[in-house]
């Protein structure tokens, strides 16, 4: 873990035992495999044989045929048969996925333990990268087909741009669910008005990582390569010195904000060197600096906390000199 301010004698720890947490028989459904072993023929009957389980894929009239013929279309598109098989082959099994997000949902049980886990279930999404995992009621759905590993030509060939692809890999599937499930829990009332607000609301998710996958490094939770997180390490004094001097942590101008926390190859506001959303990773110090100084806030507390100003003048948080 990186440290700032936070001696490490104060850091908390978030790796500890939750082996006697019970979820119940947790499991991942995997929606893909079933949809496309439908006899296109009998698309209606299968799709009915299959609706209760899937439910939150099959929601439409299964009366209405236009319903059906876009399902049938679907699941007889070469270039998505294609995308079946590939995932059939990358994930034969979904085991050691089962294994982290069971792990990552006890402790998201223990932190929140009147919160419901939801169902988890995985689809061919037709290389939608840009919702790679998605929450709707209470079911987490994940397209496995954005995740086949970043050698896979396909992505390059329908021109995802390589920044994301370096991201479209196994070891994101966990982070990517816990990551939208943590976007969930902030308050709705709660309006971003200035960069130190956006980028405290971020921390906050990226704490929640922290806290539910405490294996995980911290380079995959942000999405950086190993260089680009030591080099946010190792420029972390200058860069805190540009948002301060340039005025721009108490900025409400939504061009700067996103400049700093948007996804893409770099940040050009220092360099190419400089990877994208380092408004994030700032904010992720910031939080957690202020949970180790303060041990007896709990991670709801920090989610339901709206003052994000007071968490920044009480995580005491200064860059190392």
């Amino acid at each position: 873990m990186l440290l700032n301010s936070c001696n490490s004698e104060k850091e908390r720890k978030l790796d500890f035992d939750v082996s006697g947490i019970k979820l119940g028989d947790f499991s991942i459904t995997r929606y893909e495999c079933d949809l496309f072993s439908l006899q296109p023929d009998h698309i209606k009957e299968g799709l009915q044989a299959i609706q209760q389980k899937y439910w939150i894929f099959l929601a439409a009239d299964l009366e209405d045929t236009t319903n059906l013929n876009q399902i049938e279309d679907f699941i007889t598109d070469p270039e998505l048969i294609n995308a079946f098989h590939e995932t059939e082959k990358k994930f034969p099994d979904l085991n050691s996925l089962s294994s982290e997000l069971e792990s990552a949902f006890k402790y998201y049980t223990h932190y929140f333990p009147g919160n419901l886990i939801p169902q988890v279930f995985t689809y061919v999404s037709g290389y939608q990268y840009e919702y790679p995992v998605q929450i709707f009621d209470s079911a987490i759905i994940i397209g496995l087909d954005v995740y086949l590993g970043k050698g896979f030509k396909t992505y390059s060939e329908i021109g995802i741009p390589q920044y994301k692809i370096e991201r479209m890999q196994p070891d994101y599937i966990s982070i990517d669910c816990m990551k939208e499930l943590a976007l969930q829990l902030l308050p709705p009332s709660q309006k971003t008005t200035t960069f130190l607000d956006e980028i405290i609301n971020l921390g906050k998710v990226m704490y929640f990582l922290d806290a539910t996958l405490p294996k995980k490094e911290d380079y995959l939770k942000i999405g950086y390569s190993q260089e680009q997180i030591k080099w946010c390490s190792e420029n972390e004094r200058n860069l805190w010195a540009f948002i301060i001097d340039n005025q721009v942590l108490f900025s409400s101008d939504g061009q700067i904000i996103r400049k700093f926390t948007n996804d893409g190859p770099f940040t050009a506001a220092f360099s190419k060197d400089a990877p994208a959303r380092l408004g994030v990773w700032f904010g992720w110090q910031i939080v957690r600096s202020y949970m180790n100084y303060h041990p007896e806030i709990t991670l709801a507390e920090l989610f339901r906390n709206t003052d994000n100003k007071l968490i920044f003048s009480q995580s005491k948080y200064k860059p190392i000199q």
